[in-house]
């Protein structure tokens, strides 16, 4: 096999090993953020309800008739935020703790085995 026809095979191994370098990182990216999501809704839950707690103890819940909602609602919507909080946080933490971490092994073979052929094409014969 001539050095040209070796070229072409390295370049066409490249191709597709970008592709599908591509492809394992964007499955990776994905599932981090709909992790990341979950977990940053949970905290933004967890801070409304707080909140939502605090102006019924502080007894500042009088604010809150002005725009029509009642003690007893800012209660329901204060337990509502605490329990959709905590169902994220465990979606989240159960997202973190299932995370095939053999898909970030591959990864980085694939990228040691992309950065092996570059080196193979740009190497003087």
């Amino acid at each position: 096999m001539s050095r040209f026809e070796s070229a072409e095979s390295i370049d066409a191994q490249l191709t597709s090993l970008r592709s599908s370098i591509s492809d394992l990182a964007h499955q990776i990216d994905f599932y981090k953020m709909k992790t990341a999501a979950a977990l940053g809704g949970a905290v933004f839950m967890i801070f409304l309800a707080a909140g939502a707690a605090y102006d019924l103890i502080a007894g500042k819940a009088a604010a809150w008739s002005m725009i029509g909602v009642t003690r007893q609602t800012l209660i329901s919507i204060a337990i509502g935020l605490a329990i959709g909080a905590i169902l994220l946080l465990a979606i989240g933490l159960v997202r973190m703790r299932q995370r095939d971490a053999s898909l970030d092994i591959k990864l980085d073979q694939m990228e040691q085995e992309y950065a092996e052929l570059l080196e193979l094409k740009n190497r003087p014969s």
